[in-house]
C-alpha cells in the first residue's frame, strides 16, 4: 500500500486544542506516530508514517513523545509500550476530530445527538 499523504489531514490541527493535555497555545501540530509499530505504518529512513497516523499535539507534548518522556513505567520496554499506547489513543481522538471537522467522511454513518 502506498503511503497516505494529505495536507487536509495535517492542516486540520491548525487552531485546535492538544488532544493530550488540552492546551490551546498556537503550537498544536499534527504529530506523526512514533510508537513501537511505526515501521508497520509507513515509517522508514527519512519517511514518516501515514498522515492518518497523526495526533494533534502542542509543542510540549510533541517534544515529550519524541523524547520518550511521556511514560513513568519502571523499565524501558514498559515505557515504550505505554507511550506507544498513549500515542495511539491520541491518534484515535484526532481521527474522531477530523470526522467532526468533515476532513474525513465515513459513508453510511449517522451522527447521533449528544445527550
Amino acid at each position: 500500500m502506498p503511503t497516505i499523504r494529505s495536507t487536509k489531514l495535517l492542516t486540520g490541527a491548525d487552531g485546535q486544542r492538544c488532544v493530550n493535555c488540552g492546551v490551546t497555545d498556537g503550537t498544536v501540530v499534527a504529530a506523526h506516530y512514533q510508537g513501537i509499530r511505526a515501521q508497520l505504518l509507513g515509517k522508514g529512513k527519512g519517511a514518516k508514517p501515514h498522515d492518518l497516523c497523526v495526533a494533534d499535539l502542542c509543542a510540549v507534548c510533541h517534544r515529550k513523545f519524541d523524547n520518550y518522556e511521556v511514560s513513568a513505567m519502571s523499565t524501558k520496554y514498559l515505557r515504550q509500550i505505554d507511550q506507544s499506547e498513549q500515542f495511539l489513543f491520541c491518534i484515535i481522538q484526532t481521527l474522531l476530530r477530523r470526522i467532526e471537522q468533515g476532513v474525513i467522511t465515513v459513508e453510511g454513518t449517522v451522527k447521533e445527538q449528544q445527550q
